[in-house]
């Protein structure tokens, strides 16, 4: 299926298709979907849910009804209409029902040091992981695979696709037409809103409740990689996932 890259072509690939309750974006964890995930429920004005919060052990490792997604909320559970935000592969037990699934796409190498950075910082300083050891060398090796056999699985999927780098480019023209694509009518000021009520300095600031250290909201910025990568990384990033950055779109060849 080709990956949708423009307004025009998510209405093409999703032609036929009617609106159900739940909406599911899936991602390759730090791809944006969090983010996307925001503006979903505040254009919808419905309920936002984490897949994995349904299990208290990992919902225990920081105060989740603090969390602008819960916020006091007695109940942690999916609700009949939601929109929920996961990591898991096709076909997953954590899925049990029907829905609309959007697949969240983003640059690999983008999303290694996103991810890198996130683990390293925001997860240890909160307690959710107790310590982190990964050289950057190291973690290319390993999230790259991770990431590449992630994104192949849900690639063979005949689901929605977009890419985190058009959504930060246009994200009221992207949301707007995602929404559309998929069945869902909500104005252009819904989504307005959401968009201004989820940039970086809101979405940051609601999350400050949650988490005591509140590093969990990074500058987007398409090409950070270049920032920190070696030669040897972007080497061992090609050998594992060079081909999948073509043929995603994100290069034309390996040369880079």
């Amino acid at each position: 299926m080709e990956i949708c890259s423009s307004p025009q072509d998510m209405k093409k690939t999703t032609a036929g298709k009617t609106s159900m309750d739940k909406i599911v974006v899936v991602e390759f964890p730090k791809s944006g979907a969090s983010w996307f995930v925001s503006m979903i429920g505040h254009a919808l004005s419905i309920p936002i849910r984490d897949i994995y919060v349904q299990n208290e052990q990992y919902s225990s490792a920081f105060e989740i009804r603090k969390h602008p997604w819960y916020n006091s909320l007695e109940e942690l559970g999916i609700t009949k209409t939601c929109v929920i935000k996961s990591h898991e592969l096709p076909g997953s037990a954590l899925h049990p029902f029907e829905a609309n699934y959007i697949h969240m796409l983003r640059d690999g190498r983008d999303v290694v040091v996103s991810k890198y950075f996130f683990e390293k910082d925001f997860c240890v300083n909160n307690g959710i992981i107790s310590n982190f050891k990964f050289s950057l060398d190291e973690y290319v090796e390993k999230t790259a695979k991770e990431w590449a056999t992630y994104v192949e699985s849900w690639l063979e999927q005949n689901v929605l696709k977009c890419r985190y780098e058009e959504l930060l480019s246009s994200p009221e023209e992207v949301t707007r037409a995602l929404l559309a694509a998929l069945g869902y009518s909500c104005s252009e000021q819904s989504v307005r809103d959401a968009v201004a009520a989820n940039n970086k300095e809101a979405f940051k600031k609601s999350l400050d409740k949650a988490f005591v250290h509140n590093t969990f909201v990074r500058k987007g910025v398409s090409g950070d990689w270049a920032n920190h990568f070696t030669e040897k990384n972007k080497n061992s990033f090609k050998s594992i996932a060079g081909d999948l950055l073509v043929r995603l779109g994100y290069e034309t060849n390996n040369d880079w």
